[in-house]
Parts: C-alpha cells; structure tokens; sequence
C-alpha cells in the first residue's frame, strides 16, 4: 500500500538521505517544525516502512579494500538456490540483488586487489557464471528528492 507524503515527509526524506546523523531539532529547524512534530513524522515514516533503514556509507579505500567490483552470475538448474543458501561464506559480496535479463544475480564486492578477486570467482565458479567489471569511479547522481 502506497504511504500518502507531504512537502515536509519528502524535506525528511531528502535531509536524512544527505546525513542521516542530525538530530530532530535540526532537521525541524531546517523545515520549519518543532523537534517533537519532526520526531513523529521520522517515526511514522520508520513505521510506515518508508525509512528501511539508517545506514553509513562506508570508505572501503581508508580501510584498505581498494578494488570494488560488479559481478554479475549466470546459474543453471539449481545452482542458484545452493549459491543463494551459502552466500555467508562470501564476506567479500557486499550487496546481492536478483535481477532480470541474461543475468539471475547482481553483486558488488569489495577486495583488497586482483589476487584476492581472482579467488572470488575461484570460488563462484562452482556456483554459476560470472562476469565481472572493476569499478573504476562512482559518479555522483545527486539526491532522488531535489
């Protein structure tokens, strides 16, 4: 079911997805509301299930994993539900999303270079097919809520 929104739940929206760190007061400030109304819509939205989460976006460089890379997994039979069962054992595999196309997974994985993501796909083989490009740089699509 379709959550109806207002000007100031899509001014939530837009300041948590910036930095989702500021307190109540300062995103009532921003928009105009009282800390305690801007907590009831934050709540409400978390509620509603419009927020899933609060997360952080993590610098995979600073910690030393300087190779992101896109791996796209190609499976026959039931060699899909085994991967999908034993997807714990890939630390390595940061986000896996089913999708549609000549492809069943889509993966990003975070390594520490070239010989660690020879190993990966050492170990996806047994599982599927996969083809994989390097990220090289992310490019800054700005904010879903302008």
């Amino acid at each position: 079911m379709k959550t109806a929104l207002d000007h100031f739940d899509y001014k939530i929206l837009k300041i948590l997805s910036d930095n989702s760190r500021l307190s109540y007061a300062e995103i009532g400030r921003i928009i105009g509301l009282s800390q305690s109304a801007t907590k009831e819509r934050i709540l409400t939205l978390v509620e509603d299930e419009v927020i899933k989460k609060f997360s952080v976006d993590i610098n995979y460089k600073k910690i030393g994993y300087n190779l992101k890379v896109i791996i796209f997994l190609k499976f026959k039979n039931d060699e899909f539900k085994a991967f999908i069962t034993n997807l714990d054992k890939f630390p390595e595999i940061i986000s896996c999303k089913r999708i549609t196309g000549e492809y069943c997974l889509l993966t990003e994985c975070i390594l520490t270079d070239s010989i660690e993501l020879e190993g990966l796909i050492d170990r996806l083989i047994s599982y599927g097919i996969p083809t994989t490009s390097i990220e090289l740089s992310e490019v800054n699509v700005g904010n879903f809520f302008k």
